[in-house]
């Protein structure tokens, strides 16, 4: 069974594991970066969505904006 979103079939899906993910995150409204990093491995795109969620508490009136590298990322 495909997955569904607004009545439509989505792709198949496949996990993101053993993977090199490499992201900043901003304040959308000031550009200021809030944090940055890279994870790999199994876990690699939850590291990055438990990260936003920790930001999210620490600055609950800002939208966040998340950027994906093709390597690593410095500040």
């Amino acid at each position: 069974m495909s997955d569904m979103w607004k009545g439509k079939a989505l792709f198949d899906r496949a996990p993101v594991s053993d993977v090199e993910l490499h992201f900043r995150i901003y304040n959308d409204a000031t550009g200021e970066l809030l944090s940055f990093g890279s994870n790999s491995g199994p876990g690699s795109l939850n590291a990055i969505v438990q990260e936003s969620l920790r930001l999210q508490k620490e600055h609950p009136d800002v939208r966040l904006h998340v950027e994906q590298f093709d390597g690593p990322v410095y500040e």
